[in-house]
Order: C-alpha cells, then sequence, then structure tokens
C-alpha cells in the first residue's frame, strides 16, 4: 500500500490509525473537561488571576509585573509571553480567555503524541509508546488542567518537545546545529518552569565520560548547546539589568522551596529568607534541630501528597486514578529496573534527579503530573518485557512438548 508517494505496510497503517485514535481520545476527554467545567467562568485560581492580570496589561502596553505594583521579575517570562501572545491573538474577554484553553487542549494533546514519541524513540518498540501514550491520553490529571490558565499545558509539552529533539540530537550528534536547537528549546521549558534546569549536567555526562581527552567532542556539542539557551535568554536578562538594576538568570520566586521546608513553617517561627541560598540554609538547620522529622517530611510526606492525593476531577476520578496508579508504582518499578540496563542507564539517572528534585519544594498534587509521561513510558516498557518473556516460555514449552510428542 502507497501512500503520499511512500509504501507502507498493513502493520505499520494500523499502528499509525491507533496512535492518531488514542491522540483524538485525548483531544476529545481535554475538550470536554474545559467546556463542561463552567465555560466562561470568571472563578480563577490565585496564581491563574494573577497570569491573567498580567498578561492583559501585557497585551495594553504596560509594564512586566506578577504583581502590578511596578516592574518585576517575581515569575519567569515563558508563561506570561504566551498568554499575552494568545490574548493578542483571540482577546481577552471571557471568550478570548476559553479560545487559550482550547490551544491548551491541542498542547496536552502533542504531550501524549511526543510520550509515545519519546518512548519509542529510547526503546524502538511501538508497545512501549503506545502504553504510554494510552496511559496520558486517560489520565485526567492533564484534562482538568487545559481548563485553568497555568503553567502546566506548557511546561507539559514544552518539556517533552525538548527531551524528543534531545534524544534525536544525542543519535545524530553529526548535525550539530541539533544542539544549538536543544538548547533554545531548554531554555523555553525553564522560562515556563524553572525545575527542570537541575537536570543540566546529567545531559552532557555520559557524552563527557564517552570522549574523555577528546575534547572537541565535549566542548563543541556543549557550547552550541549553551549558545543557543543564552540567545533565547539575552532578551530577558538584559531587561533586567535595565529595568531592576540587577542580574535575575530566572526569577525571584523562592517561596515554593520556603514552603515546602516543614508542613506548617510559620509555626515553627521561620521567615522566608527570600533566596536560594538562605533556603537552603533554612533546610540544613531544620536537619539538625528536628532530623527525623524533617527527614520524613520531605520524604514520605511529600511522596503521599505529591503522588498519592487525587486531583479534583468532575468526571472519570477512578479512571485517573487507576492510570495514575499504574503509571506511578509500575513506572517506579520499571524505572529501578531499567538501572540495570546499560542501554537506559544514564536516561533513568536523568529521570530520578528530576523526579526527585520535586521534594525540595512545597508538596502539590498537581506537580506529579510533570513526571507521568516517563513513568508511563517506564510502565510500558515493564509491560512490552512482561509480555515477552511470557511469550517466550510459552514458545520454549510449545517446542519442548512438539518434540516429546515426536519422540513419543
Amino acid at each position: 500500500m502507497k501512500i503520499l508517494g511512500r509504501t507502507v505496510s498493513r502493520t505499520q497503517l494500523i499502528k499509525a490509525v491507533c496512535l492518531i485514535l488514542v491522540c483524538l481520545l485525548a483531544f476529545s476527554y481535554y475538550v470536554f473537561f474545559i467546556e463542561a467545567s463552567g465555560k466562561y467562568s470568571e472563578d480563577y485560581m490565585h496564581d491563574e488571576g494573577n497570569y491573567i492580570a498580567m498578561a492583559k496589561r501585557l497585551v495594553a502596553g504596560e509594564e512586566y509585573s506578577y504583581w502590578g505594583e511596578g516592574p518585576d521579575a517575581y515569575v519567569s517570562p515563558g508563561f506570561p509571553l504566551f498568554l499575552t501572545v494568545c490574548m493578542s491573538i483571540f482577546g481577552t474577554d471571557v471568550q478570548g480567555i476559553h479560545c487559550i484553553k482550547a490551544v491548551q487542549c491541542v498542547l496536552a494533546t502533542f504531550t501524549v503524541l511526543l510520550t509515545f514519541i519519546l518512548g519509542y524513540q529510547l526503546t524502538r518498540k511501538y508497545s512501549v509508546g503506545i502504553i504510554a501514550a494510552i496511559l496520558i491520553a486517560l489520565n485526567g490529571g492533564f484534562g482538568a488542567y487545559c481548563r485553568y490558565l497555568l503553567t502546566e499545558c506548557l511546561y507539559y509539552f514544552t518539556m517533552m518537545f525538548f527531551f524528543v529533539v534531545f534524544v534525536y540530537t544525542v543519535k545524530h550528534q553529526e548535525r550539530r546545529w541539533l544542539y544549538f536547537l536543544s538548547g533554545a528549546l531548554f531554555c523555553v521549558c525553564v522560562m515556563v518552569r524553572p525545575l527542570i534546569i537541575i537536570v543540566t549536567p546529567f545531559l552532557f555526562l555520559p557524552g563527557v565520560i564517552r570522549n574523555w581527552k577528546q575534547w572537541r567532542k565535549i566542548l563543541i556539542p556543549i557550547g552550541l548547546f549553551a549558545a543557543g539557551f543564552v540567545l533565547l535568554a539575552l532578551p530577558w536578562w538584559i531587561r533586567n539589568l535595565v529595568t531592576l538594576g540587577k542580574f535575575v538568570p530566572l526569577a525571584t520566586q523562592t517561596n515554593p522551596i520556603y514552603a515546602g521546608l516543614a508542613p506548617d513553617v510559620a509555626a515553627l517561627g521561620l521567615s522566608d529568607p527570600g533566596s536560594l541560598l538562605g533556603n537552603i540554609k533554612l533546610l540544613f538547620q531544620l536537619l539538625i534541630e528536628h532530623p527525623f522529622q524533617t527527614i520524613y517530611w520531605m520524604t514520605v510526606g511529600k511522596f503521599q501528597i505529591i503522588f498519592m492525593d487525587d486531583l479534583p476531577l468532575f468526571v472519570l476520578q477512578s479512571v485517573t486514578a487507576a492510570v495514575k496508579d499504574i503509571a506511578l508504582y509500575v513506572g517506579l518499578v520499571g524505572a529501578l529496573c531499567a538501572l540495570l540496563h546499560k542501554r537506559y542507564r544514564w536516561p533513568t539517572i536523568l529521570f530520578f534527579v528530576y523526579f526527585l528534585s520535586s521534594f525540595l519544594f512545597v508538596p502539590v498534587a498537581r506537580y506529579a503530573l510533570q513526571y507521568m509521561p516517563f513513568l508511563a513510558i517506564y510502565a510500558g516498557y515493564v509491560a512490552t518485557v512482561t509480555f515477552q518473556h511470557f511469550r517466550a516460555n510459552g514458545e520454549v514449552s510449545a517446542l519442548r512438548q512438539g518434540q516429546q510428542g515426536a519422540q513419543n
């Protein structure tokens, strides 16, 4: 069979149709959320209301300010600029905001597609990618946050897009311009939600180890990646220097770290030091003064809140809970198993660095969603390996029975 001049087998066609159906299912599911949950409601969450007001001011030509009390760099510019562009196209009224929610449905659907692509890239197995895509498509948490103008949908899309491009870049190292593109995409991710910057050293560590003493093979990719990042970040840095009189690389907001140091930081008589270094000092102070309580809170306590609490959904809560638990628990088992596999070890180390970094911040159930695409891929990996194992054992058993029958 030929499609667009290319020969396609029946199996390839069926696989493509299945993937398209999964993406269409996801898109329909997400659109249902934004249509059935207060279509033109102006009852915004706190952060959501601030982002909307901020974007409206930017559309009107006013200064970049999260609080509206003068220029600031309280939040990084990725999501506010996304909202500003969308409002410039669709308008700032409730209908325009609803259109932006529809755009977020498209981004969430592409996140499902990118989950499939990344799973296939890493394992070269269609089954891993399609299982992961299904687990994300059926996770109502992604649909729930399509209806909120928060960083979630944009971040999941840019995050997955970056990882797909970076994996492709590593596999085609001769195309050095891809490192520049990867650096620019990484900057986009960081400017939407800065946490991911913690994985930066681990992106290139395998290449450094593999090409030790071959400095050109180490420095050229890193240099091109850094150039792409800096080129995109430069306008933000210059703006902060000119407007605020200081260098702000990402944002000045530090309270998510401070608020996550204890279940009730106010009860401990602590105050926000307003800096990353200050919050790290507070953490060590708590570890010295309350070691067991702090360790429990920073591990088990936060895990329960981030990964075990249910998101508030008004439909198919049980379905979302089931696919979330499958992705989480089976995915963690798959990730631990992948550490033993040489081919998957470094990507898995990078995942765990990113995964564990969430325990530094205030625990919120929606923060688990950023890890679900990766956990879904590991769950697909476990399912595929398990199925192949049983099938191989079944074939061996059938062969032995056939040999015994022939001998009899």
